[in-house]
């Protein structure tokens, strides 16, 4: 059993990385961590969620879920974030978030936690590496160490070394699959042996 508190906060319009924050709750529950999932506060979230019916399929679940703030995480040993890939990078509200721990910089407040990134995007020209990147050297400027996927994590499958970047298609709506879900059962057991 681990004693370790972990954090999960993330982005989800689409529900993608809704569900990928989930899978990484459970797993870290699972291996007996004190975890905790947030959500970022998204004031668009509600019309995006009338005009798309893809954004709509999780939007109860999503808004139930606490809203993150700065002083709810800097307990946490393990800090997991997950972004949507807008443009090559964080989506606006998850930037908004990483803005707010700037008075936590001066004084090095997080230094030395251990940080993961993940994120969606919508096809392998998408950006996803460079919204991943983002997440990390924020991690870094803040004193967290980054932890990266190993080359190896899973067998004949090809994850960058910034996080977990899963797929989601023009539309949005390709859903988790069995590798990603691997792919994250066996990153949070070696994020909680670090």
């Amino acid at each position: 059993m681990s004693n370790k508190k972990v954090s999960i906060i993330f982005h989800s319009v689409c529900g993608n990385n809704y569900l990928i924050a989930k899978n990484f709750y459970e797993q870290f529950k699972n291996n007996g961590a004190d975890v905790s999932i947030y959500r970022v506060e998204d004031s668009n979230f509600e019309s995006l969620s009338e005009q798309f019916p893809i954004a709509g399929q999780y939007k109860d679940e999503i808004m139930n879920i606490e809203v993150a703030n700065v002083e709810k995480v800097l307990d946490s040993d393990i800090i997991v974030m997950g972004s949507p890939t807008y443009y090559g990078n964080v989506s606006g509200a998850m930037k908004s978030f990483m803005d707010s721990f700037s008075p936590c910089w001066p004084e090095a407040k997080l230094w030395g936690k251990k940080f993961f990134a993940f994120s969606t995007s919508a096809n392998p020209e998408g950006g996803g590496d460079m919204c991943l990147n983002t997440m990390n050297i924020f991690a870094q400027h803040m004193g967290m160490v980054s932890i990266p996927v190993p080359s190896n994590l899973l067998q004949g499958v090809s994850l960058p070394a910034y996080g977990i970047l899963h797929y989601v298609g023009d539309f949005s709506n390709i859903r988790l699959n069995e590798n990603i879900k691997k792919a994250i059962n066996l990153m949070v057991e070696r994020l909680l042996i670090i």
